[in-house]
């Protein structure tokens, strides 16, 4: 008898999970389960991939193949290029029909997808590809509204709609490799990363999703030293799909809920108000999930005609070298890239800080960053990760230039240096007054540490002048705003 194969990407859970529910329900018509992964070269070599991500994705596969295990069935794994996994498994197996999620992914995974859709199509195998994360592939229906996005959650075939114990869902031999044999991605793991998997998930969600956390949550996500507790730290969870943003959504929804049964009106006003700017962000994710799925050249491609070049022209390898050492001389931006070099993991406006330093005070090309900057990410997903660096960049269609000023950064974030201290152990020794630039101060430079590869304030000024001025080759001054973060 023919099989299923259920085909799991950037989607690495059994809870609210559209293809797996569609399969279930198509058991008697095109038989049972194929649970699936391929391994695939083109996602381990790729340019954005680095050794932490497989070591996390690999976490994140064996609490997969722990909660289907739970379900009847196990998790297949294979090695090589889709295609040619899918044919070889059509041969032993008999493949009735793929299920999948749609990505919003790079262009390579485009490619790999449209290969897949022309191998379905030549070996008469149905090729279902289901919507996620509210995200429109044209040609499409009208997009959910935000309410009937949530109502739409599909709480896993344990709803059991054929009414059979759940193991007949599932074929009962999966091809298996040895991890072992599999090549590795560049680059070595981190430390301190987050681990993979359903449970350690759940984990940071219990510890996050309570009234006192969910309170701090707009006091604290721009501060490095309050956001590792204010923030939900579901990012690189959400961006594997071990969890869905609705399931985030819902379990949010649960506690704001609960809370109105208990507290006091003037406090549960104020939970109101942090759970909305909550739902304000992952709602704007959403919205870089559909830009990026409607504009593939988000990637790679430069905009402003007047842009192209003109900092791979000037590049400078020193600088980019300090800068990914996390020596620029500049503290605040070497703390924050030592502290994601270990942990995986900074909040968002030090990620701007970072990339915009980046590319406008060392002046270095948008691509490159956003190169380095995907291997550093353990939460590093595509369609929010060339917007945001992008914008950083002041190389994208954003209406307003974000150009982050990293002392002003370090002042309002940092301002008694303790950031700084923790990651830059040379400086320990500087009072709060001179420590984010202790250049300023003779005498008070470490040996150990680097005097600034540029001066950090003129070079902000002659980077601000100099995309200001290119972007106007190619817009209208109408068009553009200016703000300096």
């Amino acid at each position: 008898m023919a099989v299923q194969v259920l085909w799991f990407k950037r989607d690495l859970r059994v809870t609210d999970h559209l293809p797996l529910f569609e399969a279930a329900k198509g058991v008697k018509q095109f038989g049972r389960v194929l649970p699936l992964y391929i391994h695939e070269n083109l996602i381990i070599q790729s340019p954005y991939s680095a050794r932490q991500h497989q070591a996390f994705v690999w976490e994140c596969l064996d609490s997969l193949n722990a909660d289907l295990q739970g379900m009847g069935g196990v998790l297949g794994e294979v090695h090589g290029d889709a295609v040619d996994q899918l044919d070889r498994l059509h041969a032993v197996y008999g493949i009735s029909r793929i299920l999948a999620h749609q990505e919003s992914s790079t262009r390579a995974e485009y490619t790999r997808d449209k290969a897949v859709r022309a191998w379905c199509k030549a070996a008469g195998v149905a090729l279902v590809e289901l919507p996620q994360d509210n995200v429109l592939r044209k040609p499409a229906k009208a997009k959910l509204s935000f309410q009937d996005y949530l109502n739409a959650a599909v709480d896993t075939p344990l709803k059991n709609p054929l009414g059979k114990p759940l193991h007949h869902l599932f074929v009962e031999q999966v091809p298996t490799l040895n991890r072992a044999t599999l090549p590795l991605s560049v680059g070595t793991d981190k430390p301190q990363r987050v681990k993979g998997g359903r449970l350690a998930a759940v984990a940071l969600a219990k510890r996050f999703f309570t009234i006192n956390r969910l309170k701090q949550y707009p006091y604290g996500i721009s501060s490095p030293n309050k956001a590792v507790d204010a923030c939900s730290r579901l990012s690189a969870y959400l961006a594997h799909g071990v969890v869905s943003d609705r399931h985030v959504l819902v379990r949010l929804n649960e506690l704001v809920s609960e809370a109105s049964q208990t507290l006091p009106e003037a406090e549960f006003e104020r939970l109101q108000s942090a759970a909305q700017f909550f739902v304000e962000r992952l709602i704007w994710r959403q919205g870089y999930f559909q830009q990026f799925e409607d504009h593939l050249e988000l990637e790679d491609t430069e905009f402003f005609d007047a842009l192209k070049g003109v900092r791979e022209a000037e590049f400078n390898p020193a600088h980019f070298d300090a800068w990914v050492a996390g020596k620029t001389g500049v503290p605040y931006v070497d703390a924050i890239q030592r502290c994601l070099d270990q942990t995986g993991w900074i909040n968002m406006r030090a990620r701007a800080t970072l990339a915009s330093f980046a590319t406008m005070q060392l002046w270095l090309p948008w691509p490159m960053v956003a190169r380095h900057l995907a291997h550093q990410f353990t939460d590093f997903c595509p369609a929010i990760h060339f917007g945001q660096v992008r914008i950083a960049s002041g190389s994208s269609h954003f209406g307003q230039l974000l150009i982050y000023d990293p002392l002003k950064q370090a002042r309002d974030h940092d301002p008694k240096g303790v950031f700084v201290r923790k990651w830059v152990p040379e400086l320990a020794g500087l009072s709060a007054e001179i420590i984010h630039t202790p250049w300023l101060v003779p005498g008070a430079l470490p040996a150990d540490y680097p005097a600034p590869v540029v001066q950090p304030e003129e070079a902000l000024k002659t980077a601000k002048a100099r995309i200001y001025a290119l972007r106007l080759q190619t817009e209208s001054l109408s068009q553009l705003g200016l703000h300096i973060g």
